[in-house]
């Protein structure tokens, strides 16, 4: 083992054992005697190449062991009985987290459940659930102890490519399913503070703060200063989020690690110039980062960089050299073994993954630039910028792979963003915190200190929108593949260890540069592939319509966007999962919310060529909100009606059948657009929201109407005698609904006349996302169903 950081094998052992632990559900009593044996292996005498390997092994064991017990705690007792859908529930039990307001929606807060209502009586449970508090019902507060009422069922898992897995991050908590109280549920507080005291006092002290906050300044700025100074998840402006997130800034917007190193060199550089010794300094520091880590609610990335300085701290007082791939290496030691699911957190493997990345990169990096910046004065600026650019440098090769995995976004302006946002959030943080906190006994401070915070925000954000609007600053790629990981990562391990290994510079270089070739070859040879097919993705985005149609040679269109929060948290996603950064057109069949409301989200990230609808002007906010941001980003509207082509690719037409020229009597639904696409033998037939009163006028022409698959129109409702010769005109080999947790759709007598008709059924609420593709031959289908794909051809 290497002798300056024995700990990073150890670390590293059991990793292992917490992946292996995962893969395979090893009962703990067998783990548990292979690592006796381990352990007998490594104490006895025999050579230490054996006994090092046999440690190894038992920290794998170790590793693997925390994991079984980890799956085997008493909180998972109520996933097992919490049902699939919606039923009604009474349970008793405990708020074990701070509760979060939602605007307009409640609040959401987490139950420890302690006993639950059945048949026989109460009964004995333990686990944990969300639960949605609506508005209206009693405010609850964290430790309070509650018998509440409500629907309960167990978590959805994501049904989209791209989409945020809630399910599978609840589940790294044990939260195993949801509860949703409604106005009208029982909801009864028995008693307060059964929660820890020394937590509840915080989260008193920091709802004060917040209240605060909003008192004395106005929004965005409230929210703003709420996120970087507590940590709370607040809504922010939607054009301002995006700016911080093409910039690669949003780290610093929420409480990380980052802000325990800047309180620590303030504390530091504070008590020096009390003049202070350095060891009464070391005792101060270590009980004030603890402090400020619980005033954070113990938000996790700041318990790491809490951990981790406290044990820099530690070394120090021992008087023993730092090294910090050890002190690394025992942070993730320390909380691995205390939960071992934090391995499988994003935030765990890009906080590591960026200390790490700053340990092997920045100090050479800079090294190498300082020099070079000698044209850059003073000397304090000059070391400054050479360490800002290099530390996010390093960052960014270090974690490409993992960003990308996560976001697909690559931002070269964070080098430049960073040098400017960093050090004026750092003072933000300073002198915000420290108003906050000394204006718990000062009142008057925080209200003194608005106009200086209001600055330093208003510099912030300009800066952060300036560096967003630079043209090639930012772009979004598909989510890479394995092999790409595995790739860029054994290249950038051969990278440093070269001299090691024995490497000259020419051939590295001659590595990397085979393998970008390697990668253009194979992006290159997959988009020839992809190229002769017609795909479309109908997204599941609950009682709504959104469907992704990439044409043959490239070109791509969205035909309607759900509603704004499907947009949010399932379109874009969805868009940005697969690579595509801008759409050539938006069609929007009609103007209902569930249909054009995530349009809103869609402009602000994705490019836009055009805009289609079908010319009836809906008199809503949703519409009028939209037309008002298409105008300030030139996106062009444009009107299509029967005998439209919307776009012909070879071998591929779109074209509208309806509404006719004329347009429909009345409006809503009935003016929504129809359009077929066809490529080969395969169509596909797109009907929108139409109801029973515009079908007769497309029976006109039933012959127009042959598809091969059919997306049902209006999520599957009612059409009565109309809608049953609309089917038989159709004859669909498969029907696609689009559908939600509405209640009476899709209506038992249009699945009847589907059957009637010979066609197969996929719904989203049953198979989650569906994607087609089709060569104009051969018809594949893929259903994303439990988060899994499966296919089926037709």
């Amino acid at each position: 083992m290497p002798q300056h950081a024995p700990l990073v094998p150890i670390a590293v052992a059991t990793i292992a054992g917490v992946l292996l632990g995962r893969c395979i559900a090893a009962p703990p009593w067998l783990v548990l005697a292979i690592g006796l044996a381990l352990a007998a292996m490594a104490a006895a005498p025999g050579s230490s190449r054996r006994r090092s390997i046999a440690l190894l092994l038992l920290w794998v064991c170790i590793g693997s062991l925390r994991m079984a017990l980890w799956r085997r705690h008493p909180d998972w007792r109520v996933g097992r009985v919490v049902p699939p859908s919606w039923q009604v529930a009474r349970l008793h039990g405990l708020i074990d987290e701070e509760p979060r307001v939602l605007p307009g929606e409640g609040r959401l807060a987490t139950l420890r459940v302690e006993h639950l209502r059945q048949e026989q009586g109460w009964r004995p449970m333990s686990g944990r659930l969300r639960v949605t508090l609506a508005p209206g019902a009693p405010a609850v507060q964290y430790g309070d102890e509650l018998l509440v009422e409500g629907l309960w069922a167990a978590l959805p898992a994501a049904s989209n490519p791209g989409q945020y897995d809630a399910r599978a991050a609840l589940a790294r908590r044990r939260i195993t399913g949801r509860l949703r109280a409604r106005p009208f549920d029982g909801l009864v507080v028995l008693r307060h503070g059964r929660g820890n005291p020394m937590l509840a006092a915080v989260f008193r002290l920091r709802r004060r703060w917040a209240q605060e906050l909003g008192r004395v300044f106005a929004e965005p700025q409230a929210g703003l200063l709420q996120s970087a100074l507590l940590g709370l998840r607040v809504e922010l402006d939607g054009p301002l989020k995006e700016a911080f997130i093409r910039t690669g800034t949003m780290h610093l917007l929420v409480i990380s690690g980052s802000h325990v190193g800047l309180i620590a060199l303030a504390l530091e550089l504070l008590l020096r110039l009390l003049g202070l010794p350095w060891r009464v300094r070391l005792l101060l520091l270590a009980p004030i980062l603890g402090g400020y880590c619980l005033l954070t609610g113990l938000q996790p990335p700041v318990a790491r960089a809490t951990l981790m300085a406290w044990l820099v701290l530690g070394a120090l007082w021992l008087d023993r050299p730092i090294s910090w791939l050890n002190g690394l290496a025992a942070a993730a030691l320390v909380l691995l073994l205390a939960d071992p699911m934090q391995l499988f957190e994003p935030s765990f493997q890009l906080s590591f993954g960026a200390v790490l990345s700053l340990l092997v990169f920045a100090g050479r990096w800079s090294a190498w630039l300082l020099p070079r910046c000698t044209w850059l004065q003073p000397a304090w600026l000059r070391r400054y910028a050479v360490a800002s650019m290099s530390a996010t440098a390093a960052v960014w090769v270090g974690l490409l792979p993992m960003l990308l995995w996560y976001f697909h976004l690559v931002s070269p302006i964070s080098v430049a963003a960073n040098l400017v946002v960093a050090p004026l959030i750092s003072l933000l943080v300073l002198l915000g915190f420290g108003a906050l906190l000394l204006g718990t006994w000062v009142a008057a401070l925080l209200p003194a200190m608005r106009g200086v915070l209001e600055a330093l925000l208003s510099a912030i954000t300009a800066c952060v929108q300036g560096f967003a609007s630079v043209p090639g600053g930012h772009g979004w790629m598909g989510q890479p593949s394995w092999g790409f990981l595995a790739g860029y990562y054994g290249l950038l391990a051969l990278s440093v260890g070269a001299r090691r290994v024995g490497w000259p510079a020419l051939r590295l270089r001659l590595a990397w540069l085979l393998a970008f070739s390697l990668w253009l070859a194979v992006g290159a040879a997959h988009h020839l592939a992809s190229s002769r097919w017609l795909q479309l993705d109908l997204l599941d985005v609950g009682h709504g319509d959104a469907m992704v149609i990439r044409m043959p040679g490239g070109r791509t269109l969205l035909v309607d966007a759900g509603a704004r929060r499907a947009g949010e948290s399932v379109v874009v996603p969805f868009l940005r999962h697969e690579g595509i950064g801008r759409l050539d057109a938006l069609i929007l069949t009609h103007g209902d919310e569930d249909h054009i409301g995530g349009a809103l989200p869609l402009l602000r990230a994705v490019r836009v060529g055009r805009i289609l609808t079908n010319g009836v002007e809906d008199d809503t906010m949703t519409f009028r909100a939209l037309r008002a941001m298409s105008r300030a980003l030139g996106v062009p509207w444009q009107s299509v009606r029967r005998g439209a082509l919307v776009r012909e690719a070879p071998g591929t037409r779109l074209e509208v059948l309806h509404p006719p020229p004329g347009g429909m009597p009345g409006g809503g639904n009935e003016q929504s657009l129809v359009m077929k696409l066809t490529r080969g033998r395969a169509s596909f037939l797109l009907t929108g929201d139409l109801e029973e009163g515009g079908l007769p006028w497309l029976l006109r022409d039933p012959a127009s109407l042959r598809a091969q698959v059919l997306k049902v129109p209006h999520h599957g409702s009612r059409l009565g005698e109309a809608g049953e010769r609309f089917f038989r005109a159709v004859q669909p080999r498969l029907a696609l609904l689009s559908v939600g947790e509405r209640p009476g759709l899709p209506a038992p007598q249009t699945l009847h006349a589907l059957r009637a008709a010979g066609a197969q059924m996929r719904s989203t609420r049953d198979c989650g996302a569906m994607r087609l593709r089709t060569d104009g031959v051969r018809l594949d289908v893929r259903t994303q169903e439990c988060g899994a794909w499966s296919y089926d051809s037709f």
